[in-house]
C-alpha cells in the first residue's frame, strides 16, 4: 500500500514538473491540463489516504514525506506562474483549484447519497415484504 502512494506521489511531482517545464518554454498553462488534472488527482487520492491512516490510527511517515515533497513543487510551481505567467493568472489558477475542489466534494456527497438511498429502498423492500408475508 504504501508503494502504491509513493508511485502516485511520483506521478503528481511528474505531472507537476512538466507543467513548470511548459511554462519555462514559454507556452500556455491551457497547455497543460491534463497534467494539472493529474497532479490535483494524485494529490487528493494522497491527502484522503493519509487523513484515512490518521483516523485509523496508524503513522505514515513515508506517506506524509511525500506530501511534503508535492507541496514543495506546488510551491515552487506557483511562484513560477507568479513571475512567468500572464497577469492575474495566479488568482485563475487558485479560483480553479476551488471549483475542482468543490466538484470532487459535490460528486463524494452525490454518491453518499446515492448509497443512502439504495440502503433506505432495500430496508423499506424488506419491511414491505415481511409485514405481507
Amino acid at each position: 500500500m504504501i508503494f502504491e502512494a509513493i508511485a502516485v506521489g511520483k506521478v503528481a511531482i511528474e505531472a507537476l514538473q512538466t507543467v513548470r517545464s511548459l511554462l519555462e518554454e514559454g507556452k500556455g498553462i491551457a497547455e497543460a491540463g491534463k497534467d494539472l488534472s493529474t497532479f490535483f488527482d494524485s494529490k487528493a487520492k494522497l491527502e484522503e489516504q493519509l487523513k484515512a491512516n490518521e483516523e485509523n490510527g496508524k503513522s505514515d511517515t513515508e506517506l506524509f514525506f511525500e506530501l511534503e515533497n508535492i507541496k514543495q513543487e506546488e510551491k515552487r510551481f506557483r511562484e513560477q506562474m507568479l513571475y512567468l505567467g500572464r497577469p492575474n493568472l495566479l488568482e485563475d489558477f487558485d479560483r480553479f483549484v476551488a471549483t475542482r475542489k468543490q466538484l470532487r466534494e459535490n460528486a463524494k456527497k452525490a454518491e453518499e447519497r446515492k448509497r443512502m438511498a439504495r440502503r433506505k429502498a432495500i430496508k423499506n423492500g424488506l419491511l414491505i415484504t415481511g409485514v405481507v408475508v
